[in-house]
């Protein structure tokens, strides 16, 4: 590497480094999420500045709303999900991950920067409304109801939607959106069909949670659960669904979606 090319990155890195660090530092970040933040910062500021600024704003949003109401939700669903707290490497890469692929193009290819910016807007987007519509939804009184069966299920299943979820995640999807604009990374004009493909990104990782993500069963309490080791002790053994798509992985397709979305989009109002 160029000593040019390193002189570009102190910048990108020092900043990153600096917010991940305040951001462990405040407990929104275990250990290895500081250091998954500090790859997918540098990544989208060294891309520019509007990538970094969507994505410290997204941060920042998302990790006030897992904080409102935060003991009151933690008791409501330590039953069931599998992670809660600080964020992870994983939940960080799940979340982050597309949208620092999609600033790595636009480095790479300044000519599809465009492109990139809205196919990258929608993938956080879609991860924003997702987190949305689980913090109100978990902080509703009501109980939530399963896509699959129909029936209430206990708060923080995955696959189940209510009606304050519902509006959380639309609100979020549009309020997300007209960040991305509001940091300058994409236009006025793109800002429906970013929360549009938001929206579509929060409705797959919603039907994916209902039919096919992992479900454990806890043979001490007898209930169905996201947890390998239940909160009681207990391990678990696996019930139903596709026994590696956990949590993680379906917010990583979740992204993959909403990016997936605007792509098409694109493609449609070009043809």
């Amino acid at each position: 590497m160029s000593p040019v090319a390193v002189q570009e990155l102190v910048v990108p890195v020092a900043l990153s480094g600096t917010v991940a660090l305040l951001a462990w530092r405040a407990g929104s970040l275990s250990r290895s999420g500081a250091g998954a933040a500090l790859l997918v910062g540098t990544v989208c500021l060294t891309a520019g500045r509007a990538w970094g600024l969507f994505l410290v704003l997204w941060f920042v949003l998302a990790s006030l709303a897992s904080k409102v109401g935060q003991r009151a939700k933690a008791a409501a669903t330590g039953d069931v999900v599998a992670k809660g707290g600080p964020r992870d490497a994983l939940q960080v890469l799940a979340n982050g991950g597309v949208y620092a692929a999609a600033a790595l193009v636009a480095l790479l290819r300044p000519e599809d920067a465009g492109v990139a910016a809205a196919i990258g807007a929608a993938a956080l987007v879609a991860a924003g409304a997702d987190t949305l519509a689980t913090e109100t939804g978990t902080l509703s009184k009501g109980r939530p109801w399963s896509l699959r069966t129909g029936s209430f299920v206990p708060t923080g299943t995955s696959g189940a939607v209510s009606v304050p979820g519902s509006v959380g995640m639309l609100l979020a999807a549009l309020g997300f959106a007209l960040s991305a604009h509001w940091v300058g990374l994409i236009p006025m004009s793109a800002v429906a069909a970013v929360a549009l493909a938001g929206v579509t990104g929060a409705v797959v990782d919603t039907v994916v949670g209902a039919w096919w993500q992992a479900r454990r069963w806890c043979p001490s309490c007898e209930r169905e659960t996201e947890q390998h080791r239940h909160r009681c002790g207990t391990t678990t053994v696996h019930y139903r669904g596709v026994s590696w798509l956990g949590n993680d992985a379906v917010n990583l397709l979740c992204t993959v979606a909403g990016a997936a979305a605007m792509g098409a989009i694109l493609r449609i109002a070009i043809s």
